[in-house]
């Protein structure tokens, strides 16, 4: 289990990229609102892996519902994106800088999952 923020933000990128997350499908998203955190549980049924993506101290999250027949479960991409210009035109008052993680799922349903916040744990069980 590894947790990160801005600071090591290559580290994320690594691990992010290396994970299991494509094809993988969304069994449970948990928000605890006394900690400010989401927890959203994935699980590959083809590498047999369950992956946990937490995000701490959330500042701002947010769905886009698409238009395409596919599964809203299966996740297709888990990205972090570092031009927020694309959340600026849905959140005007987040315009400028911002120095969070913002973390992008993209379902095969076309469904995109927006999520900004200050720390994210990543975690595989295999």
């Amino acid at each position: 289990m590894s947790i990160f923020s801005k600071s090591n933000i290559e580290k994320l990128k690594e691990v992010l990229y290396n994970s299991y997350v494509h094809d993988a499908k969304i069994k449970s998203v948990k928000y605890e609102c006394g900690d400010n955190s989401l927890n959203i549980e994935m699980f590959n049924s083809i590498f047999q892996v369950i992956i946990n993506v937490i995000f701490l101290d959330i500042q701002l999250a947010f769905l886009v519902s698409g238009n395409n027949l596919g599964s809203r479960e299966t996740v297709i991409s888990l990205t972090l994106e570092e031009d927020y210009s694309y959340l600026q035109n849905y959140v005007p008052e987040h315009r400028g800088k911002i120095d969070h993680l913002y973390l992008l799922f993209q379902m095969l349903s076309g469904d995109e999952l927006h999520i900004v916040s200050k720390e994210v744990v990543v975690e595989t069980i295999k």
